[in-house]
């Protein structure tokens, strides 16, 4: 008989965060499979490797499954200390993250509630099914890249990372905006390789807000291609690199609409040692027509992390961003956060190159309250 060694990794895994004692869950798989919060995730909403790997395997565990919530709502109170002008010091936000197994196909929907007085929406909405036999997932619908850093929904702050939030001219699609579309991922010992097509985006933050008006509307002109490539050079250090094309179709106010061919191009590495975690990333992109007159623009960007760990649900982090598309800005990001029962409280400074700094907080709770098991 062949035996999954990730498989049974993740099983006894499962087993040993199951064990009968007093423990406090957050619904929907916390519920499902009787387990601590702590088991999936580090310093809510950031997934550990357990979460990582439980999410890779389109949310199935060898457990039985009890009765579960089958709606969760994930609040944030942020604070800014200066807020852009008309904006208020205190924002509220909110999601709403729903789950339900129908045969072999796992149904997720995350449906941001709003903020700031903008329009609620679905952020992210999709099918996945997981095949143990050939370390195969399928994912179908409105999904993230399945890039290094999750771009909307697992942060670990409140500023997007390095290039992820990008534009290019009048190409408006950044590699944070979730894709509808189809993904497909292999894994093949210690490789793990994800191709994507999307045949459209969404516009939007994981928690609403108030739309951009930019002048001008966008949408895909062709469908785009991705492929993503993991290595896990040994348990505590992986590499890998990833790739996109596509064709945007912009119309500007007042003018013609044209075509604008893109592509992508990144390489990473994430580095773990004891209670240190060390990331980083690099991007580089063109554009054919992203101003509408024929100008090939060249986009680059990445971003370089560290964070440290004092507790397991803890952490100080230090993080350098950088984009340039084609002018270059810069700003450093330093954070602390923590987790009490199913709460983080999170604070941090951005320091853009030649501005000075922007201090923020929020809290981010979910609920129902806690269940005791």
């Amino acid at each position: 008989m062949r035996i999954d060694i990730r498989s049974a990794t993740l099983f006894s895994a499962a087993l040993a965060f199951a064990a009968p004692v007093r423990a406090e869950a957050i619904p929907l798989f916390a519920q499902r499979y009787h387990l601590r919060c702590e088991t999936c995730h580090s310093v809510l909403p950031e997934l550990n490797a357990f979460g990582n790997a439980f999410r890779d395997r389109g949310y199935r565990l060898p457990l039985p499954k009890h009765g579960t919530t089958g709606v969760a709502i994930r609040y944030q109170l942020e604070y800014e200390r200066d807020p852009a002008a008309g904006s208020r010091h205190f924002t509220q936000a909110g999601v709403l993250l729903s789950n339900a197994d129908i045969g072999a196909i796992t149904a997720f929907v995350h449906y941001n509630l709003g903020a700031g007085g903008g329009p609620a929406g679905l952020f992210l909405g999709y099918l996945v099914t997981y095949n143990a036999h050939t370390q195969s997932l399928y994912r179908g619908g409105l999904f993230e890249l399945p890039l290094a850093q999750s771009p909307g929904q697992r942060l670990d702050d409140l500023a997007p990372y390095g290039y992820y939030a990008t534009r290019v001219g009048l190409d408006d699609l950044t590699l944070a905006a979730p894709r509808w579309g189809v993904q497909a991922e292999r894994s093949f010992g210690t490789w793990r390789a994800d191709a994507t097509i999307a045949f459209a985006d969404y516009n939007g933050s994981a928690y609403g807000g108030r739309p951009v008006l930019t002048g001008e509307t966008s949408s895909a002109g062709a469908p785009e291609l991705g492929f993503f490539l993991r290595d896990s050079l040994t348990p505590d250090i992986d590499v890998g690199g990833e790739a996109l094309a596509g064709v945007r179709s912009i119309t500007p106010v007042g003018r013609e609409t044209f075509r604008d061919a893109y592509d992508r191009y990144g390489l990473f590495t994430h580095a773990r040692f004891q209670r240190l975690d060390f990331q980083a990333e690099q991007w580089w992109g063109r554009d054919d027509n992203a101003d509408g007159i024929g100008t090939p623009i060249t986009s680059s960007g990445g971003y370089v992390r560290f964070k440290y760990y004092p507790v397991p649900h803890a952490y100080l982090g230090i993080r350098y961003d950088a984009a340039a598309a084609p002018f270059a800005s810069r700003d450093f990001v330093y954070y602390a956060a923590v987790q009490i029962l199913d709460a983080r409280f999170l604070v941090q400074e951005v320091r853009p190159q030649g501005e000075g700094p922007h201090l923020g907080a929020a809290l981010t709770v979910g609920f129902p309250p806690p269940l005791k098991l």
